[in-house]
């Protein structure tokens, strides 16, 4: 299959999963449709845009694109900052996993193992304050599945516990999870344990509740 059209056809499953969002809006009176804006938004950030009104840009310079976005102009700035606030950012992390899990069973890839890093997120702030994630990645397929906030590099462990309690169940083949010496952590194990799991740990120096874990 050519590449390009595989792109394309892999970036309207994206679509398709977005357009599941709850749109809070009335219906009377919308101009732009949710799921055209997250698209532009979505493809702004893929080429490089930093800010909303870099995508409002983008937008505009690409009228072609619009169109068959179900787009009659660029969003605003306004517009943009109005309708991405209204997302659930809990119902976006289900869809998008949704929407990664079907695209690596589309590539023929299935996902048994992945990896737990944490992440400062480059060009993130809030309140000037470089935010990090715990990302969840697929070895298979190089894909990110999910990504979890959280305040510190030691927060890791407790982010990876809430992801296991609350989203692993949703990735169906999933086998093993990996992490550095980070991870030995009592309820981290517990939480591993109460899943009907089994754990082993690797033991640092530098990690001194590994030790009592």
């Amino acid at each position: 299959m050519d590449q390009g059209a595989s792109l394309g056809e892999e970036f309207q499953l994206l679509r398709e999963y977005l357009a599941r969002l709850s749109d809070q809006r009335h219906r009377r009176g919308l101009v732009h449709p949710l799921e055209g804006v997250l698209s532009l938004t979505v493809l702004g950030l893929m080429c490089g845009c930093p800010s909303l009104s870099a995508i409002y840009r983008f937008g505009d310079i690409h009228p072609q694109l619009l169109s068959r976005l179900g787009l009659r102009r660029s969003p605003s700035v306004q517009t943009l900052s109005r309708l991405l606030g209204m997302v659930s950012v809990g119902e976006v992390r289900r869809v998008l996993l949704e929407f990664v899990l079907a695209l690596e069973q589309r590539r023929g890839h299935e996902i048994t193992t992945a990896a737990l890093d944490g992440k400062t997120l480059r060009g993130v702030r809030e309140d000037g304050t470089q935010l990090k994630a715990l990302c969840v990645f697929s070895r298979e397929g190089l894909a990110a599945l999910d990504q979890v906030a959280m305040g510190n590099h030691f927060e890791e462990p407790q982010a990876a516990q809430e992801w296991i309690e609350a989203v692993a169940s949703h990735c169906p083949g999933l086998e093993m999870l990996t992490g550095d010496a980070l991870y030995a952590d009592t309820n981290l194990a517990q939480a591993i344990v109460d899943q009907g799991k089994d754990y082993t740990f690797k033991l640092k120096k530098t990690n001194p509740d590994s030790t009592t874990t």
